[in-house]
């Protein structure tokens, strides 16, 4: 075994995250271009999960159920895709190292099938539904092609057990950008022609241009990265799942940032509905974004500097309680006007800050080590986990589509307005706020099982 792919040592009997390749800090260029990658992650999980659903039952006319199901199945059949696109990463060989070559392919694809997602077929119905769906499996694939390989580097090209927070406080911000882009311009650009379906369009060609930028951005700004060749491993999938899981600390940590995603995922679903419906005022969208979005991005070093002070796994559960305070908050919208609105989507942006980059940090710990014989299988375990948080979020949209579905929601095609009834008014409510704040402290228990600290570190509680 050489020292570059030695397991990790205990202290005091706890494990410490592993050694990685890079024996030096890498340049803050390659933490920028790395990080710029999460704004096209970012805007492919945000426009869809804030737009898709209200696009589906308001322009095209599809029933909340249908599109529910539309909205899930490409998160189903990305859940099967992302391992083995992870096992392909891990096992290729390029001049380019193992994962950029398959970003490449990533960035190539994904923004013609966004584009093409939001194009506004005049079809209505389960045509429209049917329609919508195959293009959306196909971005997802796209997607995960990029996105997997993306999310494995960080554990691979430094062997700094805070540098990869580093390089996770840069994607964490960038994905702030995204999600003002796909939060707040997305609707703004959507809505500014009369024509909802126009809108759309305009929409889907404009956050294709972003995709462009990031991903290639990212794929061409990481070339002065280390380019490890580790020794893969040769098992098929069940085999590699069953080591994956084998590991103790990707074990616990895997559920509870799944809990954070689907909580994340339904909030952000249902902010249009509460906006347009509860508050009476659609243009409410944009401006909520903007108070969820740029504290997300400011507290990211913050949420960094607390992880180093009292390590990751607690300021992680901080940071999970700050959010489920601001969808107590939302909740009570009602009753407390725009500017409690306003203050809880703060306290939602500050907390989704550190739930963005701490497991994801934490999850470059887990891909640092390996099982001693010198093997790595980071593509595997970014591909579980990516599919996993595709899944939390198609969940997390799925309960919000099931809340309007039992409360009543009536759903309207283009140009129509629909007046709702108090019961579907409480229940989006309710889906928006309370339903993910419940889901976001469940995420503290699997959290108290992690172990995984700095090395040198005492682990003791």
């Amino acid at each position: 075994m050489t020292t570059t792919d030695r397991a990790p040592s205990a202290v005091d009997g706890a494990p410490v995250a592993g050694a990685g390749p890079a024996p030096g800090p890498l340049p803050r260029s390659v933490h920028a271009w790395y990080g710029s990658g999460a704004v096209a992650m970012g805007v492919f999980n945000t426009v869809p999960g804030l737009l898709l659903l209200i696009y589906l039952t308001d322009t095209l006319a599809v029933s909340p159920a249908l599109a529910g199901a539309v909205i899930f199945l490409p998160k189903l059949v990305d859940l099967l895709a992302s391992p083995y696109i992870g096992i392909w990463s891990d096992r290729t060989r390029s001049p380019w190292g193992p994962r950029r070559p398959w970003m490449l392919a990533g960035a190539m694809t994904l923004p013609l099938l966004f584009a093409a997602m939001f194009a506004g077929p005049p079809l209505e119905g389960a045509q429209a539904a049917a329609y919508v769906a195959v293009l959306f499996v196909l971005a997802a694939l796209a997607s995960s092609a990029f996105v997997v390989p993306y999310t494995a580097m960080p554990g691979e090209i430094t062997a700094d057990y805070h540098e990869r927070s580093t390089l996770n406080t840069w994607r964490t911000a960038f994905a702030g950008l995204a999600l003002l882009l796909g939060g707040a311009l997305a609707p703004v650009v959507q809505t500014t022609p009369q024509d909802p379906v126009v809108g759309y369009r305009l929409m889907g060609l404009m956050m294709a241009a972003v995709l462009v930028l990031s991903m290639l951005g990212s794929v061409v700004g990481t070339r002065r990265a280390p380019h490890p060749v580790f020794q893969p491993r040769s098992e098929g999938l069940p085999a590699q799942l069953r080591v994956a899981f084998g590991h103790r600390d990707f074990r616990v940590l895997f559920p509870a940032n799944l809990l954070m995603a689907v909580a994340s995922g339904t909030m952000v679903a249902g902010v249009p509905y509460v906006t347009a419906n509860v508050m009476g005022e659609p243009a409410y969208t944009s401006i909520l974004m903007v108070c969820v979005l740029v504290p997300l991005m400011a507290a990211a070093p913050l949420w960094k500097r607390l992880s180093v002070r009292v390590d990751k796994r607690r300021a992680a559960g901080c940071s999970a309680l700050v959010f489920v305070l601001g969808g107590v908050g939302l909740f009570l919208i009602p009753v407390l006007g725009v500017p409690g609105a306003v203050a809880s989507s703060v306290l939602v942006g500050v907390g989704l800050s550190g739930t963005m980059m701490l497991p994801a940090s934490m999850l470059a710990d887990c891909l640092a080590t390996d099982d001693g014989s010198g093997r790595r299988q980071g593509g595997v375990l970014s591909g579980v986990w990516t599919s996993g948080e595709a899944m939390a979020q198609a969940v997390g949209t799925g309960l919000l589509s099931l809340s309007l579905a039992l409360s009543g929601y009536v759903e309207s095609g283009s140009g129509e307005v629909v007046q709702q009834s108090e019961t579907a008014l409480r229940g989006m409510l309710v889906g928006s706020s309370l339903v993910p704040a419940a889901v976001m402290l469940c995420c503290l228990v699997p959290l108290v099982f992690y172990r995984m600290r700095a090395p040198g570190t005492d682990a003791k509680e």
